[in-house]
């Protein structure tokens, strides 16, 4: 009866499975967990990765310094979501007051990932709303970047994807983005 306690649709595999005429289960049928996590990520429409961090956990994004916002997300991660990048520099950006802030700059070519700290409230600065997971943002496509905001506890996350002649594939790497790294804040 352990096979119950597998991610939903095994079980409703085995469920099926059990109700034919005395037949019994598969012999591929997963006997793990973390198997059965690894085919259910597979079937997925669209590769991403994700994250499950306790609430203890999770950082004020406004409290962070740019090197820790640097933390937040690992290249190999960012490669993964967007494309290969060079570690993560700390930024302070021109506004008033300044927007702390990493840079991921590619590893060939003109574009690079930027995750900031706005103030709080900016959540609105995007043009389009967008679906962050289970978190509503909104989003904003230039000529030059597509950046992506979303409402934390006491902050805006931003995260702008910078290239030549930015397009909507450039706002969808910002969105998976935002959306792998809100799990990580407090708030989201």
């Amino acid at each position: 009866m352990r096979r119950w306690g597998l991610v939903t649709g095994v079980a409703m595999l085995a469920v099926v499975t059990g109700c034919t005429a005395e037949q019994s289960p598969p012999a591929a049928e997963p006997s793990t967990p973390s198997t059965s996590a690894e085919e259910s990520a597979t079937e997925s429409a669209e590769p991403s990765i994700t994250r499950n961090i306790p609430p203890e956990r999770r950082e004020h994004l406004a409290a962070l310094t740019g090197e820790q916002i640097c933390l937040l997300v690992e290249p190999a991660d960012l490669e993964s979501l967007a494309f290969a990048v060079l570690s993560g520099r700390p930024r302070e950006l021109d506004f008033d007051p300044p927007v702390r802030g990493c840079r991921f700059d590619a590893e060939s070519g003109a574009r690079s990932v930027l995750i900031g700290a706005q103030r709080e409230g900016f959540a609105d600065l995007g043009r389009d709303e967008v679906e962050l997971g289970a978190r509503a943002g909104t989003r904003t496509l230039r000529a030059g970047d597509c950046t992506v905001y979303a409402g934390v506890a006491g902050a805006t996350l931003q995260v702008s994807v910078t290239a030549a002649e930015a397009d909507s594939d450039d706002c969808g790497t910002a969105e998976r983005v935002a959306e792998y790294v809100l799990p990580a804040l407090v708030g989201s």
